[in-house]
């Protein structure tokens, strides 16, 4: 068909479907060759969708994730919604970047594009597809050859690729052959550490002391410049080095390259990652609570403000930023009311707990490692069963399938079983009856890595309207509670009512205060700092050493581990 006289609006689309392509010649050849069949049609005008080019980088044409995600399904709801004007022009540089998904779907997709008038032109080849060609037997069986040829190469392509893979899994497993692949930027070729290791030590370190992903980026720019490795990095890629098996030396399951980590801080940051601990942590952090209390209502962390001197607050940060609308807790609750809370009820408990993870580490890092196996087989077997479903509805056999779901399950099954008999193995020598010197010896030398250790247990207190409450994360049982009563303004005193187990406290329920007058934002800031004591000050110790004498918990803060 003579295209020489096509004119209109040309929307360009370009697309490439692995990341490892970013950065090579693709896009420029795809461009070139729009270029190119542009300069042979003076009547066609480029046109963008909201000022944004149409380039889908590291998205699969095969599976559709660049309709699902992408800009290709941001032009085709542009078409479907009119935005796009009938008459229009799809060019792309081949069929297949438009799509390699199988005949059913492409003809949905295409479909939908020449309903609303548009049609796609490949720049190499110069094919036509006009949305007359739907009445067209001619152009349709083109059409259709194009999109099996596009589907099958991909086809192809991928068995090669898992054919590759499968053996090179076969030669780490079964022989301990270290495979022929793309190293990470810290191994040399033979798996061996090189000299931009210190930077994957850096960005854990980092990670480790609350840094999010932004400032890691910042911070390694800052301290080693423009080198390669930092050249495309970006908070996503930060992620993937996090949790890429690589830096504790393994592949397929295997060590056959040298860490560049050790397998606690590898697995510790998992741990920090999956289960969101430092969600609330900033890098400004001053007060000893930052990001342990969480709101009742939303789940958002609160935050702790204060102004001029006085004592500070805590607010729902999310209530707080959409200015009260997505959140129904109170206005604000006082800090020291909290404070008191965690350092007669809540810390001892931590603290305990908190020596007997260290005690147990081997047994905490075992758990750590047999839940991120035991999440990687779940994620599988959830893939496995949507391809089952997939192929059942397509009519196809899916024995094979199955048995792959079956294998999948069983392994899963029996990581479970082991983790019974890690938490067992936990759960018998845990004696929670003491507090390590190490562990208190923190809290007074470096108040901002206890609170990295604080947050890192996973545990939070919780405030609700007036109530503030200590649960087991593992259990979702009430360790302790307390119930802000009211403000008695002649003892200038929080009123409070507290309730906990007896396994842990003196007493199950109590009645007690919290006097604003024994407190200053300066004892609030550093609580252990050593200094003269001052009457005020030793009338307050009495005034709490009471209180945990009749309400406190049991546990010693300077015990021998």
């Amino acid at each position: 068909m003579d295209t020489s006289n096509l004119s209109g609006n040309v929307y360009l689309y370009q697309r490439f479907s692995s990341s490892k392509q970013e950065g090579n010649s693709s896009l420029f050849r795809q461009g070139e060759a729009q270029k190119e069949w542009l300069s042979r049609h003076p009547n066609c005008v480029v046109v963008h969708l909201d000022d944004h080019p149409l380039i889908d980088e590291g998205l699969s044409a095969y599976t559709g994730e660049h309709i699902e995600h992408g800009s290709l399904g941001r032009l085709v709801a542009a078409i479907e919604s009119n935005v796009v004007e009938r008459g229009s022009i799809i060019l792309v540089e081949h069929f297949s970047r438009l799509t390699r998904m199988d005949i059913d779907k492409s003809e949905e997709l295409i479909k939908k594009i020449w309903k609303n008038g548009v049609s796609i032109v490949t720049a190499r080849g110069n094919n036509y597809y006009p949305p007359e060609a739907v009445n067209d037997s001619k152009l349709r069986i083109s059409l259709i050859i194009e999109i099996e040829k596009a589907h099958e190469e991909s086809l192809w392509r991928s068995k090669k690729v898992q054919g590759s893979w499968d053996r090179r899994e076969e030669l780490a497993k079964e022989h301990k052959i270290p495979p022929k692949m793309r190293m990470p930027f810290w191994l040399n070729s033979d798996g061996t550490l090189n000299e931009f290791a210190p930077v994957v030590r850096d960005l854990f370190e980092l990670h480790a002391s609350g840094d999010g992903q932004v400032v890691i980026e910042r911070k390694l720019r800052a301290k080693y410049g423009d080198i390669k490795p930092l050249a495309n990095v970006n908070p996503t890629k930060i992620i993937r080095i996090l949790k890429n098996e690589r830096c504790i030396g393994r592949v397929y399951g295997e060590k056959l390259y040298e860490p560049v980590i050790d397998e606690a801080t590898f697995y510790s940051a998992q741990r920090i990652h999956d289960e969101r601990l430092y969600t609330s942590v900033r890098e400004n952090r001053i007060w000893p609570l930052h990001g342990m209390v969480k709101c009742g209502h939303c789940g958002s962390g609160m935050s702790i403000q204060q102004t001029k001197g006085s004592l500070p607050l805590l607010r729902c940060s999310r209530k707080q930023r959409s200015g009260g609308e997505l959140c129904e807790s109170s206005t604000t609750f006082p800090y020291v009311v909290a404070y008191h809370f965690f350092l007669i009820y809540v810390e001892p408990v931590i603290m305990a707990m908190m020596s007997d993870s260290k005690r147990l580490q081997g047994f905490e890092l075992e758990r750590v490692k047999i839940n991120q196996e035991i999440k990687k087989l779940r994620t599988a077997l959830a893939d496995a069963k949507a391809q089952y479903k997939s192929r059942i509805e397509a009519g196809k056999s899916a024995l094979a399938t199955l048995s792959i779901m079956d294998d999948l399950q069983e392994d899963i099954d029996l990581l479970e079983d082991k983790m019974s008999e890690v938490n067992g193995n936990i759960s018998a020598q845990k004696s929670l009856k003491s507090i390590s010197n190490d562990i208190y010896q923190l809290s007074v030398d470096n108040p901002k890595d206890y609170n990295l250790e604080l947050n890192k247990t996973g545990f939070k207190i919780g405030l609700k309207d007036k109530k503030l409450s200590f649960k087991d994360p593992d259990t979702g049982r009430e360790i302790a509670s307390l119930l802000y009563v009211e403000y008695n303004r002649k003892r200038m005193s929080y009123v409070y009512k507290f309730q906990g187990i007896v396994e842990f406290y003196n007493a199950e329920l109590f009645r007690g205060e919290v006097r604003s007058k024994d407190w200053s934002v300066e004892k609030l800031l550093h609580p252990r700092r050593k200094s003269e004591l001052q009457p005020n000050d030793i009338a307050a110790m009495m005034h709490n050493l009471k209180i945990h004498e009749q309400s406190g918990t049991f546990f010693s803060f300077k015990v021998n581990e």
